[in-house]
């Protein structure tokens, strides 16, 4: 019972001697007119993902209203068919497709339209001029069909050495199983968005492979809590397809025990055919564990792990000369400012401005720089407390005693 009070009286005096902010300042501003401001990954951290704290302050500590820009990257749709033939060669048990390439483009990749299928094959790709005297480019790949619930059609990206060649033939072999239906041949002429994301780079990576359970184990610690919302791969390994699941710590109550269990938050497939790049759920962790099914194979050769976040700007209008500062309070609420009523007269062509040394800061009570009298001072509180602590356990004591 007594350390319950000690324990509450330290809490209370705590939160109020103390308050935790962040403050950066703003880069120099060379002209008066509308900036937008990237909110980098360590001030979304501060503000626990939440814009409602952070706020934009002029020489003056006055708010400079500010509305946000959601410059989310997006995937460009635009598909380019290749005029290509089909032959089925029953007696060798192959299937020939011959994709022209006329305009001899510069290409390293084909993204097929196949009929939903989960079959497993072999192939081979060459490249020629004059459909006559063919070239090499891969021989004997590995490809698995990647089934979708949901839909008929699946898309299969086959990846081979950069060439120029007027034809390039596929050939997969149908001794395993029947012929694939190929429905449509080309490739997206912007496969990534142009709007580059911001890459988190604050993080350790500790590798461990549990032989029994057959598993590789990647831990991902943070150096403070952050919002991944895209991760992506580089591995070393020629052909894979693996199994993969993100874990998170979570803490949940059983009968008054509190306890720490993991809990899976996305699945997901590592496959040599693809790009392994991920959307990912709402993730705002300190530390992640990747966790993926190696079966009977080797671990993979995890070249690179990379986190993004798609960038995040304000829009505020800013003075040549004056001095600015971004801060982030978790005591503040949701600002309310008329700018957001004029959104969508803002693009994303506008002068940026940098927030530099951001950082921590803990600041005392408004009055700690003003000379305070005795009963006003630290010393007093902390003597009350002590006081009011021994006034307490001496009347508990005389009632425990007449309780016997």
């Amino acid at each position: 019972m007594y350390k319950k009070l000690i324990k509450l009286f330290l809490l209370l005096s705590t939160a109020t001697l103390v308050s935790q902010n962040y403050r950066g300042t703003i880069s120099e501003i060379k002209e008066n007119g509308f900036h937008k401001i990237l909110l980098l990954p360590e001030v979304r951290s501060a503000s626990v993902s939440n814009t409602n704290y952070f706020r934009v302050l002029d020489s003056n500590k006055n708010e400079v209203p500010y509305v946000l820009l959601n410059d989310e990257s997006t995937l460009q749709s635009s598909y380019i068919p290749f005029t290509f033939e089909t032959e089925n060669n029953t007696k060798d048990s192959v299937t020939t497709i011959i994709i022209e390439n006329k305009n001899k483009l510069e290409l390293d990749h084909f993204t097929f339209k196949i009929a939903n299928t989960k079959v497993k094959k072999t192939y081979s790709i060459n490249g020629s001029n004059d459909k006559k005297e063919w070239f090499g480019l891969a021989t004997n790949q590995l490809f698995f069909g990647l089934n979708e619930a949901e839909k008929t059609t699946v898309e299969q990206t086959f990846s081979f050495p950069l060439n120029d060649y007027a034809f390039l033939k596929f050939e997969f072999n149908n001794k395993e199983s029947l012929p694939l239906q190929i429905l449509n041949v080309g490739f997206y002429e912007n496969l990534f968005s142009t709007v580059p994301q911001v890459e988190i780079i604050d993080f350790k990576i500790k590798n461990s492979t549990n032989k029994k359970n057959k598993t590789t184990q990647l831990t991902i610690t943070f150096t403070r809590p952050q919002h991944i919302e895209s991760m992506a791969f580089d591995i070393e390994n020629e052909v894979f397809m693996r199994k993969a699941k993100i874990l998170a710590y979570k803490t949940r109550t059983i009968k008054k025990r509190t306890e720490s269990y993991q809990e899976n938050v996305f699945d997901f497939e590592l496959h040599s055919g693809t790009h392994n790049t991920f959307e990912l759920p709402y993730i705002f962790e300190k530390e992640i564990i990747i966790e993926i099914e190696n079966n009977d194979n080797p671990p993979l050769n995890i070249k690179h792990l990379k986190f993004f976040q798609k960038p995040l700007y304000v829009i505020c209008y800013l003075k040549s000369h004056e001095t600015y500062e971004a801060i982030v309070d978790s005591t503040l609420q949701k600002p309310i400012y008329d700018l957001v009523n004029f959104k969508t007269t803002f693009n994303a062509d506008l002068p940026q401005a940098i927030i530099t040394n951001f950082s921590k800061i803990n600041t005392e009570n408004k009055s700690a720089s003003v000379e305070k009298s005795f009963w006003q001072s630290n010393a007093f509180m902390w003597a009350s407390i002590l006081l009011a602590i021994l006034v307490i356990s001496y009347f508990a004591l005389g009632l425990l005693k007449d309780l016997k």
